[in-house]
């Protein structure tokens, strides 16, 4: 009579801590320019980060601001004027940390994030109400091209963490590494 077992001995040394950090902050790259492509795409097409369109600004606002006549506004993209904010969004990641985040350092744009004020004004013969703040220049929409809290960023992008948490359990799959012996 013959007896076979089959064992599998798994071999660790390819599963160290520097191929560990390499795959977390590749996946946590992988994350942040999937927001950054979110966040970029509010300006080109003028939707917030729930896909929501920006509210138009005011007349009177953009003839303070531009100094421009009625037909000149009419191709005024909101919130590109001088694009100085949408270059200033990019990606940052630090390795020791195993963290990756997606911000700018300019502060004077964090009230278009909050909701301030309610305001409402006549467009097209009708009553329309929106979220703002009072701005040096007049009333100013609320739009919202980034994440406001951690649980908004998290729904928007449940999928992509999903998906980039698959990646890296089948990458630490691979670096596992396995011997078959036969026993007899």
């Amino acid at each position: 009579m013959i007896k076979t077992e089959t064992k599998a001995n798994f071999n660790f040394h390819k599963v160290n801590e520097e191929a560990m950090r390499k795959n977390i902050i590749s996946k946590l790259e992988k994350l942040a320019k999937s927001a950054l492509k979110k966040v970029k795409k509010t300006f080109k097409t003028e939707t917030d980060i729930n896909g929501k369109k920006f509210a138009k600004s005011t007349h009177s606002y953009l003839i303070r601001k531009h100094k421009l006549n009625k037909s000149a506004m009419k191709g005024n993209k909101i919130m590109t004027d001088t694009g100085r904010l949408e270059k200033s969004i990019t990606t940052s990641r630090s390795k020791s940390n195993l963290t990756a985040s997606v911000g700018t350092p300019l502060g004077q744009y964090e009230d278009h994030l909050e909701r301030k004020v309610r305001f409402s004004r006549e467009v097209d013969g009708k009553s329309v109400s929106y979220s703002g703040y009072r701005g040096s220049l007049g009333n100013v929409p609320q739009r919202k091209f980034f994440f406001t809290s951690v649980k908004e960023a998290y729904d928007i992008f449940e999928p992509e963490i999903e998906k980039q948490a698959e990646e890296f359990l089948d990458d630490f799959l691979k670096n596992l590494s396995t011997r078959m012996r036969k026993l007899s």
